[in-house]
């Protein structure tokens, strides 16, 4: 009997992000890095994300992909699949993965129709918040979510399943320790399960 190399699903994704290789490349203003092969059987052969929760790379700024991949090598952002991943990385991998796919703009992945009602409000957090307590989205991540810098990730397009899940992460945090004032802990410490689904509902459907 032939032995199996790879479980089936990491198999499968492999599969597929080899199978767009060709269509990013000619999207791409630099070759492709070696590593990013790997990064592609998560994050869609797209590098758009999934509905299911893993997060689009894709025109992200590269100042904020490469810090992003800086503190998972270096341990100080929680997650044991990224960890892994960045461990090895060298830092002209890690400036060459970022530049990469800051220059990849596929459209963003196809999904349901959002609750007109969800939506709506979902913009209003966005664009005006509630308050003190809870900014609007786009005066951190700059004009119409497009993120700013290092710091503040674009948040058009990302899926609803990961905004979802890491707001929910940036609540947990706020329970484990004192939450940094201005911060994303700090804003979704105050907000409630619905102001997310809005929030995520609203971003989620923005063309990148």
């Amino acid at each position: 009997m032939t032995q199996k190399l790879f479980h089936r699903p990491l198999r499968d994704g492999l599969l597929f992000a080899m199978l767009g290789l060709i269509g990013l490349h000619a999207q791409a203003k630099a070759p492709m890095p070696p590593p990013a092969v790997a990064c592609l059987a998560c994050h869609g052969a797209a590098a758009a994300g999934s509905l299911d929760g893993v997060p689009r790379l894709a025109g992200k700024n590269p100042q904020y992909l490469a810090h992003a991949l800086g503190m998972f090598k270096a341990g100080t952002r929680a997650s044991p699949t990224m960890q892994a991943v960045a461990q090895p990385l060298t830092d002209d991998e890690i400036a060459a993965l970022a530049g990469y796919f800051s220059a990849l703009h596929p459209p963003r992945l196809a999904s349901p129709l959002p609750d007109a009602a969800l939506a709506a409000a979902g913009q209003r957090l966005a664009e005006t918040g509630t308050g003190a307590a809870i900014p609007a989205c786009f005066s951190c991540h700059g004009a119409g979510g497009k993120g700013d810098g290092a710091r503040f990730p674009t948040l058009v397009a990302e899926p609803f399943a990961f905004i979802v899940a890491r707001m929910h992460e940036f609540q947990a945090r706020a329970k484990q320790a004192p939450v940094p004032a201005n911060s994303m802990t700090a804003v979704a410490s105050k907000m409630d399960e619905e102001q997310i689904r809005q929030a995520a509902t609203y971003l989620s459907q923005l063309d990148p």
